[in-house]
């Protein structure tokens, strides 16, 4: 990949997001959704979808692969970024990547970098977590930070911090896609509906993407709730 030029320590600046969405698909030669002087294509191009995880079994290993390939049908893209520790689910990765990483929509990365992950949180349209089980969650916040729209499975952190756009009782905290099923048309349809409001409803779209960069998940704002809680129980003696 070649180096990325790119500042990506900027969070809350939607704008810069499809530069530095230009120039991770340039980097890794997908199909780019503007040209070199950042004018938009003449062709309609689908959403960057990235999935930066350990490739465990907790993370949905066959939800992951299913993905780049439902991905791959529905027009979009796809970066994977991650490491096994198994060396048969290692292989098994291998192998996808030998497939895909030749063509101009998927990207299967094995390999840890810190530095990466930032630059793909930050040209992503979408972040997809599809764990069978997670106890909190680091993805999906972080990728909200950069504005990426998450897609995830409803466990643990990631039922927490996640709440689905069409739950219409619930509208006001809704800031992404969620599905309850380990299978994978559960998947599909969570991928189905973010697509479609990718390219059907940019302005609600373009309205969750500066919702998600303003969510505060840090530690001061929880460390104030837990006060707040603390204070409210407290017995005055």
């Amino acid at each position: 990949m070649e180096r990325i030029m790119v500042r990506v320590d900027l969070p809350h600046k939607p704008e810069g997001k499809k530069i530095c969405k230009h120039y991770v698909q340039r980097g890794l030669g997908l199909e780019c959704s503007l040209d070199d002087n950042h004018v938009p294509e003449t062709t309609e191009n689908g959403p960057l979808i990235v999935c930066i995880t350990r490739l465990v079994a907790q993370k949905g290993l066959h939800l992951i692969t299913h993905a780049i390939k439902h991905t791959e049908e529905l027009g979009g893209q796809m970066i994977v970024l991650g490491k096994a520790s198994d060396g048969r689910i290692q292989r098994e990765f291998e192998e996808l990547a030998n497939l895909h990483n030749q063509g101009s929509s998927i990207r299967i990365l094995l390999m840890y970098s810190e530095e990466l992950s930032h630059m793909l949180y930050a040209a992503a349209d979408m972040v997809l977590v599809p764990s069978i089980y997670e106890p909190c969650g680091l993805a999906q916040m972080i990728g909200m930070h950069y504005g990426a729209v998450p897609v995830v499975r409803k466990t643990g952190g990631l039922a927490d911090t996640v709440f689905d756009m069409d739950d219409l009782s619930n509208h006001e905290m809704a800031n992404g896609f969620v599905f309850e099923g380990i299978e994978e048309g559960s998947l599909n349809s969570a991928l189905d509906r973010a697509f479609r409001y990718y390219r059907d409803k940019p302005d609600e779209w373009n309205s969750t993407v500066q919702k998600v960069m303003e969510i505060d998940n840090s530690w001061n704002n929880t460390a104030g709730k837990y006060v707040k809680i603390y204070n409210s129980v407290r017995v005055v003696c």
